[in-house]
């Protein structure tokens, strides 16, 4: 057993040859990912009685998969790093006292920055390894699409609160209501730049060399 982990981290860290080699680290990467999120969610929810503080950090998480295992996006490696440093700096100096509102295991936290440092860097070498070219047109068109979609989401999360605020008599929106409301459209506008969406499935926003296609 022991033997075999090893191997399999060998291949982890290994220098990558070929794009199956980038996507395999890239797909392994995503259900970290996902373990760690849904490791969090049950520790919040049922353990620690305190998920509605940190439900962000974890859908977060689950974004960060979903992008990484669905799209190759360059742009959410890099934002991964950014997110993972963020999450570390708050846990260090939680850990030390300096600050308050962090996490507490800053050893997940070091887990997390390397495992997005390693997903990014595998990330751009997949890119290299495939020689893939932009197309602008595809981003602009999909993007537009799902900021237009995300609004339209965004649009119709605000109104039903607020008619059902009117009907229930409520004249003050709960600060979990309020986030959940205007988090749905940076949310459902990542998520709707997933790939396997009818509108994106014909708008690839690179093109891979025919040596790799």
């Amino acid at each position: 057993m022991l033997e075999t982990d090893m191997k399999f981290l060998k291949r982890f860290f290994a220098k990558i040859e070929s794009p199956e080699e980038a996507e395999f680290i890239l797909n392994f990467s995503a259900y970290i990912l996902f373990l760690i999120g849904f490791l969090q969610s049950i520790l919040f929810a049922f353990l620690l009685g305190s998920f509605r503080n940190f439900y962000m950090d974890v859908l977060l998480i689950f974004i960060f998969g979903l992008v990484i295992r669905f799209s190759r996006s360059r742009v959410s490696v890099i934002l991964l790093c950014i997110y993972s440093l963020i999450i570390l700096i708050g846990t260090t100096l939680t850990w030390f006292g300096i600050a308050a509102g962090g996490g507490n295991n800053i050893f997940l936290a070091l887990f997390l920055l390397l495992l997005s440092i390693r997903t990014a860097q595998v990330n751009f070498q997949f890119h290299k390894l495939t020689d893939t070219k932009l197309v602008w047109k595809n981003i602009w068109v999909r993007h537009l699409i799902a900021i237009g979609f995300a609004f339209i989401l965004f649009s119709s999360f605000f109104i039903s609160f607020i008619m059902i605020s009117k009907f229930l008599g409520i004249t003050e929106m709960n600060s979990l209501h309020g986030e959940i409301i205007f988090e749905s459209f940076p949310i459902s506008y990542i998520l709707l730049l997933l790939p396997g969406l009818p509108w994106a499935q014909k708008r690839r926003m690179y093109t891979v060399s025919e040596t790799f296609s």
